[in-house]
């Protein structure tokens, strides 16, 4: 599967310029049960958003091989398919080990998949599928714009501290820039924090 696009965050504002003000937590724009179901539908990896052939089966009440055999009957370009749909395999303790086949499925792969299920059930499951990628995109990206926040405030709380080893004016600008630095370090680590909650991963 291909990655997806990422976003250039160098030139989201002027370098060394932070407002401590514009780096408060954000709050979610869904409930906790939302997320939670979100969690459950999608999944991230190496900055790649995807779900699974059986989560697809498990939400839309079908049978997981006749979710396989909707997904080898899709008539989509052989590229397509090879960019969208990941043939995996996993071991089964009911089937004493044997590989069980599944496929992890992107974005794209997952609206062509289900446009084909009908009823009026499956348009709102539809709906709640976009929902949870496009999600998840969101928390992918302000995972790396968090990044580039904390490389920035990294390069400047190290040049305001070797400025601060100077006597005279470097020392008196370091005790002004240092209360607003510990700050921003703060909110940026709530902000953070807050970003790993809505993933369900653990701080490192």
């Amino acid at each position: 599967m291909t990655k997806p696009h990422t976003r250039d965050l160098s030139a989201a504002r002027p370098r060394g310029c932070a407002n401590i003000h514009s780096i408060k937590p954000i709050p979610p724009q869904f409930s906790p049960e939302q997320i939670e179901l979100f969690q459950k539908l999608v999944s991230a990896q190496e900055e790649e958003v995807f779900t699974t052939s059986r989560k697809v089966a498990r939400l839309f009440g079908k049978r997981h091989d006749n979710v396989l055999a909707a997904i080898e009957k899709l008539e989509c370009s052989k590229e397509f398919a090879k960019l969208n749909f990941e043939v995996c395999f996993e071991n089964s303790e009911l089937q004493n080990g044997k590989p069980l086949k599944y496929y992890n499925i992107t974005k794209d792969g997952m609206v062509f998949l289900v446009m084909g299920f009908s009823g009026k059930k499956a348009s709102q499951l539809k709906e709640l599928y976009i929902l949870a990628f496009n999600w998840a995109m969101g928390q992918l990206y302000e995972k790396q714009e968090l990044q580039q926040l904390m490389h920035d405030f990294t390069k400047r709380e190290a040049v305001s501290v070797s400025n601060g080893t100077f006597h005279g004016q470097g020392l008196a600008r370091r005790r002004i820039e240092k209360r607003a630095l510990c700050l921003e370090q703060a909110q940026l680590e709530a902000r953070s924090q807050l970003s790993l909650e809505l993933t369900g991963e653990d701080a490192a």
